[in-house]
């Protein structure tokens, strides 16, 4: 039995591995086929499914990592900026996370700490963030694949059945030396915006995993979440 989709996180972090703050977050979505997905997927995680499609997301943010262990991290920890790609997916005990083909960074302490430590699939890039009035935009250039992304902030909303399945989501699913890897989350309700997508052009940071290119995606909004991550765990 999947669980259900709740605004809070169904469990406590009360030992974070570690402290951020999302700031200026646009999501962007879009359906695709599950069969499309399940190959991306690590063993004993499958599609989550929503309207009768698998998801892909595509989500832009200024990050800073207050502390690690609860250690304050230093000034370069503080501030920089991330585009992930995700897939919603859910395990075999019926528990829904976030599955990324990549995390695109652009503080190279960072990545080099979330690939060693829990051997995520971050990759250091050259990100540009913007702001102008309601306009958010990220662009993502690492080598010869990019990405970019610009929406308008609209007005907040209430969280719906589709608006939660893209947002709340509370584990990070991986592997880790070949053993399942499950991250725990928690935070606050997401205080969503509507948002308009003016831009989403794919340089092949998408379309190279062998994923549809974000064809009739749809985009929401946040100003910030303070998040905490668990200690790593397995099943």
């Amino acid at each position: 039995m999947t669980e259900p989709l709740t605004l809070t996180a169904p469990h406590r972090v009360r030992w974070p591995l570690t402290e951020q703050v999302w700031r200026d977050v646009v999501f962007v979505h879009w359906p695709c086929d599950p069969a499309v997905l399940r190959p991306l997927l690590p063993r004993g995680t499958r599609p989550d499914v929503f309207a009768g499609s698998g998801w892909i997301g595509l989500v832009g943010l200024r990050m800073a990592v207050p502390t690690v262990l609860g250690v304050p991290t230093p000034g370069g920890l503080r501030e920089f900026a991330e585009v992930n790609v995700r897939i919603y997916a859910v395990d075999e005990r019926g528990r829904r996370g976030l599955v990324f083909p990549t995390l695109e960074a652009s503080n190279r302490a960072f990545v080099r700490a979330a690939r060693t430590v829990a051997g995520l699939p971050y990759r250091f890039a050259d990100i540009e963030s913007s702001r102008d009035g309601n306009e958010l935009g990220y662009r993502v250039r690492r080598g010869d694949v990019g990405v970019e992304l610009r929406v308008r902030c609209g007005p907040r909303i209430a969280a719906g059945e589709a608006e939660r399945f893209v947002t709340a989501r509370w584990r990070l699913m991986s592997t880790w030396y070949g053993l399942p890897l499950r991250i725990p989350v928690e935070h606050e309700p997401w205080a969503l915006r509507a948002a308009d997508l003016l831009s989403c052009v794919d340089d092949g940071l998408v379309t190279g995993f062998g994923l549809p290119a974000p064809q009739g995606a749809v985009a929401l909004a946040a100003s910030r979440v303070d998040a905490r991550f668990g200690v790593l765990g397995g099943r």
